[in-house]
Formats: structure tokens, C-alpha cells, sequence
């Protein structure tokens, strides 16, 4: 049945809040005016050379003790092997060159398993996220963050904690862009979409999904703006018109080109239209926990890993993706580690791909 809410129950709610620690969205010392995290990233006039990382699903889930459901804590060992990207070499893809000057890390999507913030304490998973990623390489994560929210990031049951559709893990991505570095654009309120540029590429992040349809869902059920895109197609098309037919684009988004949930074949043509004619050069996403590449409408697409060890990934290791766009062409590969030995990293591993740009 649908919940309402008593004026005794608002009284529980106040005094629930009264005594939740603050959030915390690792803001400390990050600043949109700070300078870039590697010196010497920027190769020079008319030289194209970004090289970043990207998975997906961090999908953070603490059971009511403030323990995660399998004792593992992928995501500890995860910032482990993320962070040693660079003693990889970009040799077996034909250049004789180290993985270097990485500029930050892709996060796309699912943040957390079940949306709880500090309010749940110990079970606070944004709060575990936040210890190990940061913003600005500012806890575990080495490098700078640039996440989205997935499906797993609203709140999908009533909870007297929280006022009825508030979503605070999906709303947190709005919090923390005024602190990013090199945002050329953000959507407004709480939508959270963002774009930024790396020498002349663009990226562009829809969250959830590049769709302005909000699910029609049961309210006795499911709280208001359940897995709601916000507006995030209208977002990447007002993007593209500024951005022009001419630039490098990479667009990020946690579901795939392909249906699933609310996201439908209607919507998913929907998009197509709207990035045909552009110079979209990737699309990256996650939401499987696997990590493929593939084309979909002569745009290759990059299912960038997890760091789910287990079932989504019966190789027992965990996944992410490294990238390299030059003047002339997009290099990836796939990178895996062992949960016993998270340092010891393995790339390429399951693929690669070189990618001429025109």
C-alpha cells in the first residue's frame, strides 16, 4: 500500500536526522581552479594525447552492520589496482611507450548498491565509496574521479530516514561538480549531468541513461523519480549544438545500447538519432559488470569492467579499461587484477582495440 506519513512520523524522521553524521562528499580541497594533476599532460599545440581509465559499478553494498555482503570489499582492492595503471605499458598495442599522464578515472554508474548515505550508519555506502575514490585525488584514488549514477543509486523503497523521493547518492554527483577541474558545462538542479574537455575531446556524462522519459512506476511501491533519467537526452543534445559536428566526443552513460528496464528500443532510437551526424568516437558504459567492446551505429562502444570478482566475471578478477586518444587514432584495453594480489595487474587481458579517427 502507498505510505503516508503521520505527524508523529515526521517527528521520528526529525529526530532520525538530528542524530545521522553529515555526508561527506570529499570536497576537501578540491577546487575547480586547481591545476591539472599530471604537469606535463598537454603535449603541445595541435597534439592530441588523453589517456585515461575507466569501469563501471562500483556498487558499494553494506549490510545493516556496516559489512559488505561477501566480506570482500571489492572496491579496497579495486583503488589498489587502479592505482598502479600506470606501470602498464602501451607496447602490445604497437606503441613503445608507458602508460602515462593519466588525467582521471570514469566511474559509470551504480555508486552504491541500495542508495544509503551516512543516514545508515554503518551501513553508510556512499561513505565507503567517498573513503576509497574521493574527488580530486584526495583519498585512496590517486587520480581524479568523474562518476555517474546508475539505476542501483536511487532509492527504490520508502524509508522514514528519508524524506518521500529524495534519491541522495544520485543527487550527490550535482553536489560535487562545482569542485571538479575543467568543467565546460553542468546541467542544472539536481540532474547532475556534466561535460568537460581533455586537449580538443569532449566528454559527456548522461548518467543514468541518455533519455528525457520518466518511468511510469507504482507509487504504493517505488518512491517518486525512481530511476528517472532527468532530462539527461535534452542535456546531450543541447551539448552537442554547442559542441559542433567537428569536435572529438566521448559520451558516458551506465546503460548499454541495449534495453533494459525503463530503457526501451523507442528511447534508444532516440538517441541514435540525436548523436547521428556528430563525431562521437567512443561510448562508454557499464551496468553488466563485464567489459567487451563492440560497435553500435559505427560508434564503438566500451563495456569498461568492474571490480566484481565474482559471477559477472567467472575469471575470478576483477576489470577496468585503459584509454589513449591521439591525434590520429583511440587505443583500449582491458585490465584485470587477482583479489589475492590486486598490484599484480594483468593488461590487455580479455581484449584490445585500435580505433583509426579521421
Amino acid at each position: 500500500m502507498r505510505v503516508s506519513l503521520s505527524v508523529t512520523s515526521f517527528a521520528l524522521v526529525s529526530l532520525a536526522l538530528a542524530g545521522c553524521p553529515s555526508n561527506d562528499y570529499a570536497t576537501d580541497g578540491c577546487s575547480p581552479n586547481d591545476a591539472p594533476p599530471v604537469a606535463d599532460f598537454w603535449a603541445g599545440a595541435g597534439v592530441r594525447d588523453v589517456t585515461f581509465l575507466a569501469f563501471g559499478d562500483s556498487q558499494i553494498y553494506l549490510s545493516s552492520d556496516g559489512t559488505e555482503d561477501d566480506g570482500g570489499r571489492k572496491n579496497d582492492l579495486h583503488v589498489q589496482a587502479v592505482n598502479v595503471a600506470d606501470t602498464l605499458s602501451w607496447q602490445p598495442l604497437g606503441v613503445a611507450q608507458p602508460v602515462a599522464n593519466i588525467r582521471g578515472v570514469i566511474m559509470a554508474g551504480d555508486i552504491t548498491q541500495n542508495g544509503r548515505d551516512a543516514r545508515e550508519a554503518p551501513a553508510d555506502e556512499y561513505g565507503r565509496f567517498i573513503e576509497n575514490y574521493g574527488l580530486c585525488a584526495n583519498r585512496r584514488l590517486r587520480f581524479p574521479i568523474f562518476e555517474g549514477y546508475g539505476n542501483h543509486d536511487y532509492r527504490d523503497w520508502y524509508n522514514l530516514l528519508y524524506p518521500t523521493g529524495e534519491h541522495p547518492v544520485a543527487d550527490s554527483v550535482s553536489v560535487r561538480n562545482p569542485y571538479r577541474v575543467g568543467l565546460t558545462a553542468t546541467a542544472p538542479g539536481k540532474q547532475g549531468h556534466y561535460t568537460w574537455k581533455w586537449d580538443d575531446v569532449y566528454f559527456i556524462n548522461t548518467n543514468l541513461t541518455p533519455s528525457d522519459v520518466v518511468p511510469n512506476l507504482d507509487p504504493a511501491t517505488e518512491p517518486p523519480g525512481n530511476r528517472d533519467p532527468r532530462m539527461a537526452l535534452t542535456y546531450l543534445k543541447q551539448q552537442l549544438a554547442e559542441i559542433g559536428h567537428q569536435a572529438p566526443i566521448v559520451i558516458w552513460h551506465h546503460y548499454g545500447p541495449w534495453a533494459t528496464f525503463e530503457w526501451d528500443q523507442a528511447q534508444i532510437a532516440e538517441y541514435a538519432a540525436a548523436v547521428s551526424g556528430y563525431n562521437v568516437i567512443a561510448i562508454i558504459h557499464g551496468h553488466d559488470h563485464g567489459t567487451s567492446t563492440y560497435d553500435w551505429q559505427n560508434v564503438p562502444v566500451f563495456n569498461v569492467g568492474s571490480p566484481y570478482y565474482t559471477s559477472y566475471n567467472p575469471d575470478g578478477r576483477g576489470h577496468y579499461t585503459v584509454f589513449r586518444i591521439t591525434n590520429d587514432t583511440l587505443y583500449a584495453f582491458d585490465v584485470s587484477w587477482d583479489p589475492n594480489a590486486p598490484t599484480s595487474i594483468v593488461g590487455p587481458d580479455r581484449w584490445s582495440r585500435i580505433v583509426p579517427l579521421s
